[in-house]
């Protein structure tokens, strides 16, 4: 079952979890600089106001941790792919492995980007869609030398063709990660301890993600995952 391999995978490779806990760290302190101590200026009873100052700052938060999370993301599977083959793995050598691939990872990364807006616009069911049908697209970046296209369409047909094992997967992982949000939720009242329980417990989420997904990916290598239905 991958999801017990993934879980001893993460708990005898601890350091996978840094990149998500440092991208963490870097939107909690870019977050205090942007909105931070302008918040107590804010003139709550005019609504109007409010908006047209804290909107664009959220903005700007928003699109920083979109971003971050995709390298971590990304990072975490050269990590885990360091692992896979009996290699010692650090975060440094892993963000150089992402960097290469940078002009790969950035066009996909913007395209689900909008695909995802234009979902949420349509209300929830399109948005879940992208996220499912794109799950595999940074695994496959980082495994294959292909386009951001090709990788997204990729990603795309594995999940179609293997709909069954994919779905179980997709709602397994998405379970899994609104319970974190909800602890993460609960643990965010504890102050300075909540914070860092918070940041570790988002980390080993994102780890043993990772390693899952990449082990789905496996699964699916050998037979060999089509660009379309004529391949």
């Amino acid at each position: 079952m991958i999801f017990f391999e993934s879980l001893n995978t993460v708990r005898k490779n601890i350091v996978i979890i840094t990149p998500t806990v440092i991208a963490s760290i870097v939107v909690l302190i870019a977050t205090s600089i942007i909105i931070g101590n302008d918040l107590a200026t804010i003139d709550e009873t005019n609504l109007e106001k409010t908006i047209l100052v804290v909107a664009p700052r959220l903005f700007i938060i928003s699109a920083l941790n979109y971003f971050l999370q995709v390298f971590s993301h990304c990072v975490t599977i050269a990590m885990a792919i360091e692992i896979e083959n009996n290699r010692m793995c650090n975060v440094y050598d892993s963000s150089l492995t992402v960097l290469k691939k940078i002009g790969s990872i950035l066009p996909a990364s913007i395209l689900i980007l909008i695909f995802l807006t234009a979902g949420l616009m349509l209300l929830i069911l399109p948005a879940l869609f992208v996220c499912f049908a794109f799950m595999l697209t940074f695994i496959i970046i980082m495994n294959e030398d292909i386009t951001p296209a090709m990788a997204m369409m990729k990603s795309y047909r594995a999940m179609k063709d293997n709909y069954i094992r994919s779905i179980v997967l997709f709602f397994f992982l998405s379970s899994l990660w609104i319970t974190v949000s909800i602890i993460n939720l609960l643990l965010g009242q504890l102050h300075y301890f909540g914070i860092i329980s918070s940041l570790f417990l988002s980390g080993l989420f994102m780890a043993f993600a990772t390693i899952t997904l990449l082990k789905f990916y496996r699964i699916l290598e050998p037979n060999h995952i089509p660009l379309s239905s004529n391949d």
